[in-house]
């Protein structure tokens, strides 16, 4: 598909200039002679920079390896053989097929290679800019080495969810200086993190405004809304990196609650706002948005259904029998997810209803099968005529730093009255459900945070897994893995042992 090979004809795609550890390869990038030339003037580091937020956002909406985390979460429900879906689905859990020429290979190379080509590019522009390349204006200088600035950070931040270890590359490194060290996920997630806070000191204050030809944000971003979005992905870095509930305990709260205040959501810094982007199917879209709201593609997991219901009537797994819908007194059960039957009606508009009550070969496993599917933005599925990869797409909502925020306040010794309120945003203003005080114990309001986390984000970001692992609640299969490993193809390139996580025992 072309939109997977756009991603490698940018200009700076990172390749790693790099020594293994185990002898003297070297791996050296191809397009380095060609990148003096290709920013040559300020306005090719300009457009460079640009570009930066686009390969950024793509990659963070990719196929891999958001399909196969969700459903081995627990929280999407598909046995296609694509994407990794089928075979880190099986139950009981089994290995990830770390193999150069896999079936699965796509589910850890894709981020592992497209965060680095994004990296790549942005240490470039801000390599360029380091080195006095100039707009007309220190603020317009400053307004678009901060686009690159985020692009860098976010692609660290996606390397410590993803990968257990990697290389932490800057625009400081020098090819001709020592060779850099794979580091664990915890030295990448730190480094992740001072660049946003770096962005968000850089960014205090800031007036520039961004046009929509330039990032399609809906309510166009601006200098104060990058500083509040460093805020949060600085925030959503510390809390998402823990692989288990050890770890999880183990992160500074009190930071955490005070970065998510400075963030996107309910708080200090202004109203809150989502981060919502305009896909327009050419060079802007989501495929996580996309293919989670295509109910012949992907369906939701009965384990979810059945924790709205009251009374839980759903089995789940999916037992082959299908079961009239339940009740839940949680509105987004009927609004945001649809009970999959042959009778449903064809809506005049959007995504074609969801008549088929499960799909996929149930010899492949029936409890991968789903007669629920999530329908929330289903105008931007693949399937849907006129609008398929289009509209108003949302990657975080301010309900996620809100939820965040909540959890810290909660962990921290925070007030509880405030993570309540927090809780509520969504929890009463969407779900309709009885609002909470604060006077409930700890354990109850972070299985409400763990709760909204999953019926509210669903098709937003892909960040299912790394919500999952934290802890909160005890959800994830054993044998569930709780992160990637280096793939095997770049293992073989650097000449070092192929290795990977999943199967009981061989979590992390």
């Amino acid at each position: 598909m072309t939109r997977f090979r756009q991603l490698y004809t940018m200009v700076g795609a990172a390749a790693l200039m790099v020594g293994s550890g185990c002898g003297d390869l070297e791996v050296t990038n191809p397009n380095a002679p060609d990148v003096g030339r290709a920013l040559a003037s300020a306005d090719d580091v300009k457009n460079l920079a640009i570009s930066t937020m686009n390969s950024w956002y793509l990659t963070a909406t990719q196929l891999h390896p958001h399909t196969a985390t969700s459903v081995t979460a627990d929280m999407s429900a598909a046995n296609f053989g694509n994407f990794g879906m089928r075979f880190n689905n099986l139950e009981p859990r089994i290995a990830y097929e770390n193999l150069s020429a896999g079936g699965d290979r796509e589910v850890a190379r894709v981020p592992w290679d497209f965060n680095y080509s994004t990296l790549g590019a942005a240490n470039d522009a801000l390599r360029a800019f380091g080195s006095g390349v100039a707009l007309p204006t220190a603020a317009e200088t400053a307004k678009y080495k901060n686009l690159a600035a985020f692009a860098q950070a976010a692609s660290l931040m996606n390397l410590a969810l993803w990968i257990d270890q990697a290389f932490i590359i800057d625009e400081t490194f020098d090819p001709n200086g020592p060779k850099p060290e794979l580091k664990p996920y915890t030295e990448v997630s730190a480094t992740a993190l001072a660049k946003w806070e770096a962005l968000a000191a850089a960014t205090a204050g800031n007036t520039a405004t961004y046009t929509l030809a330039e990032i399609p944000m809906v309510g166009s971003l601006t200098g104060a809304k990058l500083n509040r979005l460093a805020n949060t992905f600085a925030a959503l870095t510390m809390a998402y990196t823990p692989r288990n509930a050890t770890e999880n305990a183990a992160v500074n709260w009190a930071k955490v609650a005070t970065l998510a205040e400075k963030g996107i959501g309910t708080g200090s810094a202004g109203a809150p706002f989502d981060m919502v982007i305009t896909a327009d199917n050419n060079n802007w879209w989501s495929y996580i948005a996309s293919y989670f709201n295509e109910n012949s593609w992907m369906r939701v997991d009965h384990r979810l259904i059945r924790l709205m219901e009251d009374p839980q009537t759903t089995d789940a797994p999916f037992n082959g029998t299908v079961k009239p819908k339940g009740t839940s007194p949680d509105a987004r059960y009927n609004t945001d997810y649809e009970y999959c039957q042959a009778s449903n009606p064809a809506p005049s508009t959007g995504n074609a209803s969801c008549q088929s009550p499960v799909i996929g070969d149930p010899g492949r496993g029936i409890y991968m099968q789903s007669n629920y599917a999530h329908r929330r933005y289903s105008y931007t599925a693949r399937t849907t005529p006129g609008t398929r990869y289009t509209g108003p797409v949302p990657y975080i909502l301010a309900a996620e730093s809100n939820l965040l925020r909540a959890e810290a306040l909660i962990r921290s010794g925070g007030s509880k009255p405030t993570a309540a309120a927090l809780i509520n945003n969504t929890r009463v203003g969407r779900g309709n459900l009885s609002a909470l005080s604060g006077a409930e114990d700890n354990a109850t309001l972070l299985a409400a945070v763990d709760y909204e986390r999953q019926v509210e984000l669903m098709a937003t970001n892909g960040f299912e897994l790394p919500r999952a692992r934290q802890g909160l609640t005890a959800r994830l299969q054993a044998g569930t893995f709780r992160h990637l490993p280096i793939p095997a193809k770049e293992l073989e390139t650097l000449g070092l042992p192929i290795y990977t996580f999943g199967g009981v025992g061989n979590e992390q």
